[in-house]
């Protein structure tokens, strides 16, 4: 063990583990501290798009891509309609199986790892000491990237309001591939009006379907029931395991960092406040964070950290933020708009495939939409 390591990052989840492989990767001592065993399940959709994976900067095992998804389907209430476009939308994995193969790319470029549970940090005479269940660990700069729910990240951000915190029930439930094939035919099957400020999903993987339900913590009062609600309504079987977590909804304005200590992917809340993804800006996050540090100076590194992320990915946060609050003033109206119009719909399913952006795709939309919903925004 180094008296003072470069780098020590709590949290071997995507943000984490890219993080530490950039850091390895521009000469830094970096030290992983993760509590949890690798692999371990992560309750996630799995969805990853191809602008996560061109951020890796290395290929994707065939082995990890489950489907290979080309469409949408778009239900609200009793309307459906399904686009299919001809090429890939997204690609969906296990996160277990994706967040161990992060790690192992992190490791073999020279980071190191220990499994140890952070407890604190304090940050004093440059340098921040790590504490640990049985030992304390010494850095010069600190990424927390261990979720929005570690008490970690609070002594950077303060406390996190439910205003600004969505929720998810998620659940993985076992069937043949050929029946999973039929039943979705590589599209994404997506439910609007499931709950408040989000929406319900049915993904297929291999072996299975991942299901789920999310929207704001503040309006999805009894989770679990709207959970089961949907299940029963589509067809899958009571009694299955339900997994919950909170979301952070991106776009808001948050402190990132402070001093020596950095947050990134979802402790930093940079998640996508429309349809709750954050693989990517995990991914990013974890590389600007380990930039930032890598150049330096030290008493500038929090602002050049921020500043990065800003430009680099702040605007579209936003502008998801944006369209989030407009499905949340008039939801009937804007979810009918989105679901039943195919212009609409074809253009907004682009963004997954990184063939538009929210900027341009919000930009697109509002001399559309109806000008009452505009002026509850």
């Amino acid at each position: 063990m180094k008296s003072v390591h470069d780098l020590i990052i709590v949290g071997a989840g995507p943000a984490g583990s890219a993080a530490a492989r950039e850091a390895s990767r521009l000469g830094l001592d970096t030290l992983i501290l993760e509590k949890e065993a690798f692999p371990r399940y992560k309750a996630c959709g799995g969805a990853l798009s191809d602008r996560a994976v061109s951020t890796l900067g290395f290929p994707l095992p065939e082995d990890l891509c489950e489907r290979t998804i080309t469409g949408a389907r778009v239900h609200f209430r009793d309307r459906v309609m399904e686009k299919h476009k001809g090429y890939r939308l997204t690609t969906l994995v296990t996160r277990s199986s994706f967040d161990q193969f992060l790690l192992q790319m992190a490791v073999q470029s020279g980071a190191e790892l220990a499994a140890k549970n952070v407890l604190d940090y304090q940050e004093k005479d440059g340098c921040v000491s790590v504490k640990t269940e049985d030992c304390t660990y010494q850095s010069r700069f600190l990424v927390i990237a261990s979720g929005c729910q570690d008490s970690l990240k609070k002594k950077v951000q303060g406390f996190e309001p439910m205003r600004t915190t969505g929720i998810c029930m998620v659940a993985e439930i076992e069937e043949d591939d050929e029946l999973i094939a039929k039943r979705l035919n590589n599209s994404l099957d997506v439910y609007f009006g499931v709950a408040d400020m989000g929406y319900g999903w049915i993904f297929p993987h291999r072996g299975y379907y991942s299901v789920g339900i999310g929207g704001l913590a503040s309006g999805l009062k009894h989770p679990r029931i709207v959970m089961q609600d949907f299940l029963k309504s589509n067809g899958f079987p009571a009694g299955v395991k339900l997994r919950g977590h909170l979301i952070p909804q991106g776009g808001n304005d948050r402190v990132t960092a402070k001093g020596r200590v950095l947050l990134a992917g979802d402790a930093a809340g940079f998640v996508d406040a429309f349809t709750g993804e954050g693989i990517y800006y995990a991914l990013r996050s974890g590389q600007l964070a380990a930039r930032a540090i890598g150049e330096g100076p030290a008493s500038e590194v929090a602002d050049l950290y921020r500043m990065k992320c800003k430009n680099d990915f702040g605007e579209e946060l936003w502008y998801a933020l944006l369209l989030s609050k407009m499905m949340h003033s008039y939801p009937n109206v804007f979810l009918r708009i989105l679901a039943c119009q195919e212009e609409i719909l074809d253009r907004y399913i682009e963004i997954a495939a990184s063939k538009r952006t929210y900027k341009d795709f919000v930009r697109w939309l509002v001399p559309r939409l109806p000008m009452s919903l505009l002026r509850a925004i």
